[in-house]
């Protein structure tokens, strides 16, 4: 039987990593393999930074009961004073009459989901409430926050490395082997390579998280588990603007279920529109680059779609303020898709866990997916 170094190793040092690894460091022995400098520097920093209430998800998906569960995990942390948190909440807006059918959906589909709060608002107290938007009537969510996501990133990595988790920046996962009763990883730290053995491994690389699946010997394609890189950008609403707002100000979810150019608020106060939804590829993982360059041809974009709702939104009101990609397993014209967290023993990888397709909710189902994680693994 080999020695093994680890207990657990965990690949990717993300929200969702960090959140496994403050949860798994309770039981073992963890090393954090990360291929770039520091912590979060991929999906996980490029967000809205929004504490969604569980609104928008299929019934019983683990994107609506894990949103949901984590949410109230980022809350309570929040109100500890364990990073910068506001409980701001959030209007969904039905812009035409047209619209009141969707949202009445939404607000059974969240209410089910355990976002219970939700309450409908008329045109007028939306007016009262939100003096620059324009629509017939909407729902209005208390639950919604916003929050650092940094914060919370730091938080989670503080709170694992003090139970005794290990932090290997620069390292990216190059191979992986099954052994008698773990798992041999393959490191590549710049030129060099080194390999490691686990009892028990857990993929959690983000936008890569189908390529280190395909590691481990799965056919991403035949699992269903290739990802589609989805650009989404956004724009700042600049503060010389007369348009303000106090709270998150979402449309009605258009086709495809993309959640629209909404407004979000930073912590401070600052707004931002999108993220817009636009696929990237397919391509091979060779020729996979994460490319984060800013289109500002979409700027005639984003003002039309925001001035249904916010008509005094002027072109010159907005700048560019950055982008993300989203890690999506459905691609273009076909059906949202769930998360996939599974522990792999019923394809010969007992121990080996996949968290692959964690966009939003992610960051902030990302408390709630690692005791999910560590639950599979205790309770194979």
């Amino acid at each position: 039987m080999a020695v093994m170094d680890y207990d657990f190793t965990i690949i990717g040092a993300g929200a969702v990593g960090l959140a496994i690894a403050a949860e798994l460091s309770q039981r073992g022995s963890v090393l954090i393999l990360e291929k770039e400098e520091g912590i979060g520097r991929g999906i996980s920093s490029r967000s809205s930074e929004v504490a969604h209430a569980g609104i928008y998800y299929e019934r019983d998906s683990l994107k609506a009961r894990l949103c949901v569960a984590g949410r109230r995990s980022i809350e309570e942390w929040g109100e500890q004073g364990r990073f910068s948190y506001r409980r701001i909440g959030k209007y969904i807006v039905a812009v035409t009459a047209a619209e009141r059918a969707e949202l009445e959906a939404l607000l059974l589909r969240g209410r089910e989901n355990g976002a219970g709060d939700l309450r409908v608002v008329s045109h007028d107290e939306l007016r009262t409430a939100e003096p620059h938007v324009r629509a017939e009537c909407g729902v209005f969510s208390p639950s919604t926050g916003i929050f650092d996501s940094h914060g919370l990133m730091r938080f989670l990595l503080e709170t694992a490395l003090k139970q005794g988790a290990q932090l290997a920046t620069r390292s990216a996962a190059s191979g992986i082997r099954r052994l008698g009763e773990g798992y041999e990883v393959a490191v590549r730290q710049g030129a060099a390579e080194e390999r490691l053995a686990t009892r028990c491994l857990v993929n959690a690389a983000g936008l890569f998280a189908d390529e280190v699946a395909a590691l481990a010997g799965i056919d991403v394609d035949a699992a269903g588990m290739r990802l589609h890189w989805n650009r989404g950008e956004y724009f700042q609403v600049a503060p010389s603007s007369r348009v303000k707002a106090s709270r998150l100000i979402y449309p009605v979810p258009g086709a495809g279920g993309h959640l629209g150019i909404h407004v979000t608020l930073d912590l401070a106060g600052q707004l931002r529109l999108g993220p817009s939804a636009e696929y990237v590829g397919p391509r091979p993982f060779a020729l996979r680059r994460e490319d984060y360059t800013q289109d500002e041809r979409l700027l005639a974009l984003f003002w039309e779609a925001a001035r249904r709702y916010l008509p005094e939104l002027e072109a010159q009101d907005l700048r560019p303020c950055g982008t993300g990609i989203r890690p999506k397993l459905n691609g273009p014209g076909e059906p949202a898709r769930d998360f996939y967290i599974r522990e792999e023993s019923a394809r010969g990888l007992p121990g080996f866990v996949n968290c692959v397709g964690i966009e939003s909710p992610g960051l902030t189902a990302a408390p709630a997916i690692g005791r999910y994680v560590a639950r599979l693994l205790f309770n194979r």
